[in-house]
């Protein structure tokens, strides 16, 4: 049938279940979320090829044969591919392909793969919550504990290991781990033993990434399969933390059967290797810090920390070469004033209320500030802050230890932004693919016409979402845009296009484009196209509106339609109601007349 060369010539990840069988058919976008499952799927009943997601998807597919539409967002599932079992999230929607009798021999899916969105969301959120669960503790050995654990339950793991390498870089001692259902391996390691391929990787700060130590060539040899299966190990990631040129640390993670390791999995195990060793050396730091007064006073001067004191009435009372560097004056500037002027209003109400909070019930507190700097842009500081007493242990002041993590707090927000941005794109593309098969194939008596048809409409959005990637989906050039739009329909003189050079936001140009293709594809049809007429675009902007003129000239004679098609209804919904704009289609009997009046907002216009 035709309707599979729609999927087969589709940009999108696209396939057919098709028949009884559920036989799988699918385009070159899909082969991507295949694998290793390629070619040999092609042809295959469906849940042959994916027999773990027959629970999860199989109603779903139920459901598009009984001619019920459905849509899915971040849809957790488990499959396997390269011969390993993995999660994977899916955004997708099923619509029942209706042939001429009306019957339901299958259903259209179109999706997209959202593993590593949702991995990237799981794992900011995951380091989020960590960091704030090890800022809570002050014992090395509590936050190692801590940091284990987290990432042993977030990952599935059996064991994790995170431990202090000695200063040849080749003992690494652990004195506990996390295990779940298998034994503990807690004590001294011989790094050496894992080969000298390995250790020199480790020693250079390179991640340890083994999916299956049988296979591995790394790990693959008698001994080294026979030292893992003594252990109950299959798989594993090692990160390793090389401070000054030495190996000084490592995090391990194991689990008992073969594991596909993603990269962000091994992205994680690093950050939180990472963060581990910086809250283990805060908390020595600070333990140190409280055991003399000359040990205090050699960290105070020297440490990377920015590090204050105050009293109760919050004026500093001294503070290290970084803190007062970190805001641009001289130390002995800074001694004397009072905290409120350093940072905001707000921050200041809530430095003040976590002084009475320690006055009140002792302990430390711990909170995000942000300070004036040099350069006059805010920064972020991470506080640590506790009381200090007199001789006859009553409350005198402030002992504050910052870190500065503007950085850290920059890269979150951008984070955030770039994963609402693509949820929205995903989410209007997918709409609109949804809405062009449904009205498409929906009771149509030619389903081979509708193909076509269907075809063209992808082709369009396809063309739209081509030149909005080239432009990074920022504004476009309407021009470029229009001709693109009309290049599969006519060139030369046949098609004439003017008007001032403008560039126009996304939302915009794809609706624009596919406006124009239906445009065409009527005149292409019964207008001037068809014959050897002329069509015309031309537009012109006049106080942040924009009106654009089709004409065409030169074809058959018009006859105004007695009915309104999908292209007519497309037209009008689009442009008027969705860009709040109006269209008028006069069917003057030289030629069809399109009025598209539109205003520009969020953004507007920019000239060239």
């Amino acid at each position: 049938m035709n309707v599979v060369q729609v999927v087969l010539n589709s940009p999108f990840p696209m396939f057919l279940v098709w028949g009884g069988e559920r036989t799988l058919i699918y385009n070159d976008a899909y082969v991507r979320i295949l694998g290793d499952l390629h070619p040999s799927a092609m042809g295959r009943p469906f849940f042959e090829v994916w027999p773990d997601v027959r629970a999860t998807v199989e109603p779903i597919i139920d459901a598009a044969a009984g001619g019920q539409e459905s849509y899915f967002e971040d849809l957790p599932v488990r499959l396997r591919r390269h011969g390993l079992l993995e999660h994977a999230w899916f955004t997708f929607s099923y619509s029942p392909v209706i042939d001429e009798e009306g019957q339901v021999p299958g259903a259209l899916c179109v999706c997209m793969e959202t593993t590593k969105r949702v991995l990237l969301e799981r794992r900011n959120n995951f380091l989020l919550q960590l960091s704030d669960a090890l800022r809570s503790l002050d014992e090395p050995r509590e936050i190692i504990a801590a940091a284990q654990q987290r990432l042993g339950e977030v990952l599935e793991a059996n064991r994790v290991g995170y431990g202090d390498v000695e200063a040849s870089g080749r003992y690494f001692t652990t004195l506990d781990n996390w295990t779940n259902g298998v034994p503990g391996r807690h004590g001294t390691h011989d790094l050496a033993g894992f080969g000298p391929e390995i250790h020199e990787a480790l020693r250079r700060g390179e991640p340890l990434v083994v999916r299956d130590v049988a296979t591995d060539p790394r790990t693959s040899a008698p001994a080294f399969v026979a030292a893992f299966d003594a252990i109950e190990t299959r798989a594993a990631i090692t990160a390793s933390l090389v401070r000054g040129g030495r190996l000084v640390a490592a995090l391990y993670v194991h689990t008992a059967e073969p594991r596909s390791w993603s990269e962000l999995d091994s992205l994680l195990v690093q950050d939180v290797a990472e963060r581990t060793w910086a809250e283990v050396a805060r908390a020595r730091a600070e333990a140190q810090a409280s055991a003399s007064e000359e040990r205090y006073r050699r960290v105070f001067e020297q440490a990377s920390d920015l590090i204050l004191t105050a009293d109760l009435e919050q004026v500093i009372t001294d503070c290290n070469p970084a803190a007062a560097e970190a805001v641009g004056i001289a130390r002995e500037l800074a001694i004397g004033r009072k905290i409120s002027e350093f940072i905001s209003i707000e921050d200041y109400q809530r430095t003040t209320s976590m002084l009475r909070q320690k006055l009140e019930a002792g302990g430390t507190t711990r909170y995000d500030v942000r300070v004036r700097g040099a350069s006059g842009q805010p920064l972020y500081w991470e506080i640590n802050s506790g009381l200090t007493f007199d001789e006859a242990g009553r409350p005198m002041g402030l002992h504050v230890v910052g870190r500065d993590v503007t950085e850290r707090k920059r890269w979150e927000r951008h984070q955030e932004l770039l994963i609402a941005e693509l949820n929205h794109r995903v989410k209007n593309t997918l709409a609109v693919v949804q809405s062009l098969a449904y009205q498409t194939f929906k009771g149509t008596p030619q389903p081979e016409q509708a193909i076509k048809v269907y075809e063209g409409r992808l082709s369009a959005l396809a063309t739209a979402h081509n030149l909005l990637t080239r432009e990074n989906w920022g504004t476009v050039d309407l021009r470029d845009l229009v001709e693109q739009a009309l290049r599969p329909f006519c060139s030369g003189q046949r098609c004439i296009i003017d008007g001032p050079a403008l560039r126009v936001a996304p939302a915009f140009a794809v609706s624009l484009t596919l406006a124009l293709h239906e445009l065409a594809t009527n005149a292409q049809k019964y207008g001037a196209l068809s014959a050897s007429g002329q069509v015309s675009v031309e537009w012109q902007l006049v106080n942040d509106w924009i009106t654009l003129v089709w004409t065409e000239a030169g074809g058959p004679a018009v006859v105004k339609p007695d009915r309104t098609g999908f292209g007519t209804r497309m037209l009008k919904r689009v442009l008027a109601t969705d860009l709040g704009g109006d269209v008028e289609l006069d069917f003057l009997e030289s030629g069809l007349v399109c009025h598209v009046r539109a205003p520009f907002k969020d953004p507007p216009p920019q000239r060239l």
